[in-house]
């Protein structure tokens, strides 16, 4: 499953100089690679794959129908133009959502089910429907995520991605997809995902999580990345994200890795060891669209706060999208250092004490204002902003000022679909906040006595 394909990602920086090229130049690269691959429909399904990585959508249609001539039953040239197999025979993608509309209109009509854009729905459930979300087995699904699983998609069932049903006893019986039609057990898949093009794609509880970890590893920092977002859903209202913006996650395996994402997608925060990517360098996934990831490193020491940081600011800019809400930069990492320094208060008692050594609450008016996170800072500065901001929200929640946990509160209600302005309101919180400086310090020394 190539990254290119499955999730289409912006990775300029980490390209090869043929992203540059012009469309004549790719044209004539590709001819080179079909003369390469002379009449092999492996060789031949690589180059259609690299054209439609470099948006030669014809020409890759194009050497794919010239694959199944010589291999009418070649499996990935077949699933790359969207053909089915049906009672052990292709048909083309026209045909079988024909046959397939047809079968689901015979089954969901008798029961009673309403078609909503596409999809046949209950009725109790069409008005989430024309909201685009959908229901399947407990959870909330996109569009097209649901449109797949009514056409015979079913979830790898240890991955938690679809796969089209005929594979699904090759799945349960511990194989992956390894893309173009191929399967591989765990340590071959282990080897074809470490390579940055084609990662492993995991579906959590909570979020999509990207990486070239190994499985078993990757798995574990999968529990992580849900507590990172249990840890902050009281301050968020427990707000539910639609599917729509299912949080993605992006784990480095190493640091030369985090750095090169850092410097392909970063927003300039990626000092901090947790960064959302840049509003232009969103990606798409496969089912869901386009989506603005969280990346974080995988570090020895710090990589678990890390991973409960990326999860944390993934979910409040998810809501934030949602709301149509612009977050001010300290609100975002200021939800992350909930997660990432301030899960038990002896864990904060011990950054504040670091605080304290870097000088203690500032003046909150010039920290709100001028608050940034980059790599022109010292590493000093980026702990102490992205402890602060932390700190002030924690003495919201909790730090006995109830006309601050009040501001919090309007903030969650907005971010959480229950009314308001959430720009406006982080704006009210911080004009609160801002006379607060003697609650904050005192807020800060009670943690402070319940470190180690």
């Amino acid at each position: 499953m190539k990254l290119s394909v499955a999730v289409t990602i912006a990775l300029a920086a980490l390209a090869p100089p043929l992203m540059a090229q012009s469309k004549s130049q790719l044209k004539r690269e590709l001819k080179k690679l079909e003369r390469s691959a002379k009449k092999d429909p492996d060789e031949l399904l690589a180059a259609a794959n690299w054209a439609r990585e470099h948006d030669l959508e014809k020409e890759a249609t194009q050497i794919l129908q010239k694959i199944l001539k010589l291999d009418p039953d070649h499996v990935g040239a077949n699933e790359a133009l969207g053909n089915e197999l049906v009672d052990g025979k292709w048909i083309d993608k026209a045909d079988a959502e024909a046959r397939r509309e047809k079968e689901l209109e015979a089954k969901y009509a008798a029961q009673g089910f309403e078609k909503v854009d596409g999809i046949w729905v209950e009725a109790e459930h069409v008005d989430d429907a024309k909201k685009g979300i959908y229901h399947d087995g407990g959870e909330t699904v996109t569009h097209d995520e649901k449109k797949a699983l009514q056409g015979g998609w079913v979830r790898h069932p240890r991955l938690g991605i679809l796969i089209r049903e005929r594979y699904l006893e090759k799945a349960k019986e511990g194989y992956f997809p390894l893309g173009d039609g191929k399967w591989g057990d765990l340590k071959e898949a282990d080897q074809f995902h470490a390579d940055i093009e084609t990662p492993w794609i995991l579906r959590s509880h909570y979020a999509t999580i990207i990486s070239t970890i190994n499985l078993e590893k990757l798995e574990e920092l999968a529990t992580e990345v849900s507590r990172g977002f249990e840890i902050v859903q009281p301050v968020l209202g427990h707000a539910v994200i639609p599917p729509a913006k299912r949080p993605v996650i992006l784990i480095a395996r190493t640091q030369s890795e985090y750095q090169n994402y850092g410097s392909a997608l970063g927003d300039g925060t990626d000092v901090a060891g947790a960064f959302l990517i840049r509003d232009e360098a969103r990606f798409k996934i496969q089912f869901q669209g386009e989506v603005r990831g969280a990346v974080c490193e995988n570090h020895k020491e710090w990589g678990t706060r890390y991973l409960h940081h990326a999860a944390a600011i993934s979910y409040v800019n998810a809501l934030a999208e949602t709301s149509g809400s612009d977050l001010p930069l300290w609100f975002v990492h200021g939800v992350g250092s909930l997660a990432s320094r301030f899960e038990k208060d002896s864990d904060a008692g011990w950054f504040g004490k670091q605080h304290v050594a870097k000088g203690g609450v500032h003046n909150l008016k010039s920290f709100f204002k001028g608050y940034d996170l980059n790599g022109n800072q010292s590493a000093t500065d980026v702990a102490y902003n992205i402890f602060q901001a932390g700190l002030v929200l924690s003495y919201a929640m909790k730090g006995g000022n109830q006309e601050a946990t009040n501001a919090l509160l309007e903030v969650t209600n907005a971010l959480s679909g229950k009314g308001g302005n959430a720009s406006k309101a982080v704006s009210d919180l911080e004009k609160l906040l801002i006379n607060c400086k003697d609650g904050i310090v005192e807020h800060l020394t009670a943690l402070i006595a319940k470190s180690p």
